[in-house]
């Protein structure tokens, strides 16, 4: 073989070693930029449910279950002296919600159940209440409410797994 059939033979293998170089960096590149994207949707999955999970449970429970994931799988309670639930609920609402163009198909009967129900919240903002009455839940007509409650004493933190 002549000196210039091993200059070729070097010059395909450069060129073979180049374009994997190429195909590699190409997919390094890809991969990459699908690991940010993955990583910016799963932050934003755990800001979500961050956010559900403190909408559902009293804002200390949450911060108790988010900063302490151990105890994700264990019961939570806090013992009171007394205590006292409202439910305040319409009834038979649900029988008397009809959807008709009188109404404008049920709409009437919604906005005075929403008007209903902001009362109430409008209620446990004044002074004399906010720190006394603590709104649980609404589920469908019905607002619950309780007082008597001191939500995240430092002095009894109680968990518990298993059952009670």
């Amino acid at each position: 073989m002549s000196y210039l059939h091993y200059l070729f033979i070097v010059y395909l293998m450069f060129h073979v070693l180049d374009r994997q170089i190429e195909y590699i960096s190409r997919l390094d590149f890809l991969w990459a930029h699908k690991l940010k994207r993955e990583r910016r949707e799963a932050r934003l999955m755990r800001e979500v449910n961050q956010l559900l999970l403190r909408n559902i449970l009293p804002i200390h429970v949450a911060q108790k279950f988010l900063t302490n994931p151990e105890q994700a799988n264990s019961l939570y309670y806090e013992p009171y002296d007394s205590c006292a639930v409202m439910f305040a609920a319409i009834p038979n609402f649900f029988r008397f919600y009809t959807e008709t163009k009188d109404n404008d198909d049920g709409l009437q009967y919604l906005y005075i159940l929403n008007d209903i129900i902001c009362e109430f919240d409008k209620l446990l903002i004044l002074p004399q209440f906010k720190r006394r009455i603590e709104k649980i839940k609404t589920i469908g007509s019905t607002y619950m409410a309780a007082s008597g409650l001191q939500p995240g004493r430092a002095s009894i933190d109680v968990s518990v797994n298993g059952f009670f």
